[in-house]
């Protein structure tokens, strides 16, 4: 059965209200002698706090809800990470909802985590979320009067809480390596063209064209959808139009990028080179490691918390977004082009 304040005032020889008191951090006045007894008393009985009852009283659930696209993707997953710690040392709980990339779901699951009572919501969108339908979910998170966070992927909105990275600086540090490396030919798997950050990187690699005076070839820029098996088809592509190198606008494009190529007996990077973004974990291990855009993932989920926690207690917090710098980590997938 479980122990209850007035059992452990019972044993600890004190008056329920001492005990409330310590329990909520609110002993201002006691002594430390007896806050200590209180306290071991707690232990002692393994007592646990009824979470429902301290809902009721503080209007809270101390659960935070999380909408991921795709959780077996290790992007994700290691976001979700940095959100669970986090929201662990606020002391809340996390409910996690894989939307499988489909609106639909985001939809449903805001509207079963406003049933549930969880305090706020930090939402990463599906990637099949056009305009209308990111429009669609603010709407619905307005409407119930949810705190939230958009993490990752966003509309631009004034406004709008969101934690992103500067994604047309990324694509600009990616091609100007390649660029600097020699190579004029510059394949690009571009992200679904619905999601402002897989434009922001296109983005960025059409400016550090510009910039080097070299053309964008159209043939050697290819609309993908962030998967492994659109960079593999993407590949079989640019291969063909004899592109010197590829930059896949995310890490599990680049992982299809180079199955393809090492199917065909293209070396890396002595054939082509090839450059990814995230760097994800796979990313450093692969056999030939990928040049990639890191991108604070973890910590990314951390700030969302921190922002989602401030608009739920009432505190200043950031109405715009919170901008994170990319990092270009140059491993070995790439190589100067000697044009044999």
């Amino acid at each position: 059965m479980r122990a209850t304040i007035k059992d452990i005032a019972k044993q600890a020889g004190v008056s329920i209200t001492t005990v409330s008191l310590v329990l909520n951090g609110k002993a201002y006045k006691i002594p430390d002698q007896t806050k200590k007894i209180v306290l071991d008393t707690a232990r002692e009985l393994n007592y646990t706090p009824n979470q429902m009852a301290v809902g009721l009283v503080k209007k809270r659930s101390q659960t935070i809800g999380l909408i991921v696209p795709n959780i077996s993707n290790t992007y994700f997953a290691t976001m979700a990470l940095g959100v669970d710690e986090a929201c662990r040392k606020y002391g809340n709980a996390l409910m996690l909802c894989n939307s499988g990339d489909q609106h639909k779901l985001d939809l449903e699951y805001i509207t079963r985590l406003a049933g549930q009572g969880c305090d706020g919501v930090i939402f990463i969108m599906a990637n099949d979320s056009d305009d209308a339908a990111c429009k669609e979910s603010l709407q619905m998170l307005h409407d119930l009067k949810l705190p939230f966070v958009m993490l990752d992927r966003f509309i631009i909105k004034k406004g709008c809480p969101s934690i992103i990275v500067d994604h047309v600086k990324g694509g600009e540090l990616v091609t100007r390596h390649l660029l600097e490396l020699g190579h004029r030919r510059i394949g690009c798997v571009v992200g679904p063209e619905h999601l402002v950050d897989a434009r922001q990187r296109y983005e960025g690699y059409v400016k550090a064209m510009k910039e080097a005076d070299v053309d964008v070839d159209p043939e050697l820029v290819i609309h993908g959808d962030y998967s492994r098996e659109g960079g593999y088809e993407a590949a079989k592509i640019l291969l063909d139009r004899q592109a010197t190198a590829i930059f896949a606008s995310n890490d599990m494009s680049a992982l299809g990028v180079m199955q393809y190529l090492e199917e065909q007996k293209a070396r890396v990077p002595e054939d082509i080179s090839v450059v990814g973004y995230d760097d994800i974990m796979f990313a450093s291990l692969l056999k030939v490691p990928l040049t990639t855009i890191h991108q604070p993932i973890y910590e990314m989920g951390v700030e969302a918390v921190q922002q989602l926690m401030r608009q739920i207690n009432q505190e200043e917090y950031e109405k715009g977004a919170v901008v994170f710098e990319p990092e270009l980590v140059i491993r070995e997938s790439t190589a100067k082009y000697t044009g044999e």
